[in-house]
């Protein structure tokens, strides 16, 4: 299946998705993963099966449009099915939107399978977006398969008009496309891409950009080296 033209993904529900609960469900507990966060659990998980990627997949409300029940339960049964044909062994699981107004989405975690074949099977099933492992530190993150959408003007000035004063100003020098990643991440993290002056050490900060691209672990060195990267002079 071909990907939708002129297809684009709204900020606000690709800042559903990173706010989202994705769960594993093992034999005796659960593991719950969250977009941009690296987890030890699974980290243990995936050495246990000897395998350096998963991905997180769905066949659930193609294009996040809700469909009746059997309908969703009969595209999953057929990406189960898919999974068997490429060998790739699964862990079942669930999604579930942060504020669980959502009914929850039956889902599985592919253990060890390509990159490519993800966004194969995250096509065929009409999904917007899918999470990927593909870090040995179990760094989560989402991978999107069409562009964000850039609001219009007055989207980004109603946006701009909802942030603290003192952020205000910094988010009218940016242009459309920056606005529209800052419009995607968690609010926690607004102060700290609008005001990159600021940064502090001793804070622990995003392990990925607003483009939803990694940053690395959050070790001391690495914050340093990406301070001065950035261009602050001092570090104290």
């Amino acid at each position: 299946m071909t990907k939708a033209k002129n297809h684009d993904i709204s900020a606000a529900l690709i800042k559903a998705y990173r706010l989202a609960v994705y769960t594993i469900q093992l034999q005796e507990r659960e593991i719950v993963l969250q977009i941009g966060q690296t987890h030890r659990e699974l980290v243990q998980v995936m050495k246990e099966h000897e395998v350096s990627t998963a991905a997180f997949l769905t066949a659930y409300n193609p294009y996040s449009q809700v469909v009746s029940t059997l309908d969703n339960q009969s595209a999953q049964k057929q990406l189960l099915s898919d999974l068997a044909q490429l060998k790739i062994p699964f862990l079942l699981g669930k999604g579930q939107d942060i504020d669980r107004l959502w009914p929850e989405e039956t889902s599985v975690l592919a253990l060890g399978i390509r990159l490519q074949d993800a966004e194969i099977l995250a096509d065929r099933y009409r999904q917007n977006a899918f999470v990927w492992i593909g870090t040995n530190d179990g760094f989560v993150s989402l991978r999107l398969r069409y562009p964000i959408a850039i609001p219009t003007p007055n989207e980004a000035q109603q946006w701009i008009d909802l942030l603290p004063l003192y952020l205000q100003h910094h988010a009218r020098s940016m242009t459309s496309a920056e606005l529209a990643w800052l419009m995607s991440v968690p609010d926690a993290e607004l102060e700290h891409w609008l005001l990159p002056e600021s940064w502090d050490l001793n804070i622990p900060w995003p392990l990925a950009r607003p483009d939803g691209s990694a940053m690395g672990v959050g070790t001391e060195l690495d914050r340093v080296f990406r301070l001065i990267h950035s261009g602050v002079q001092t570090l104290i």
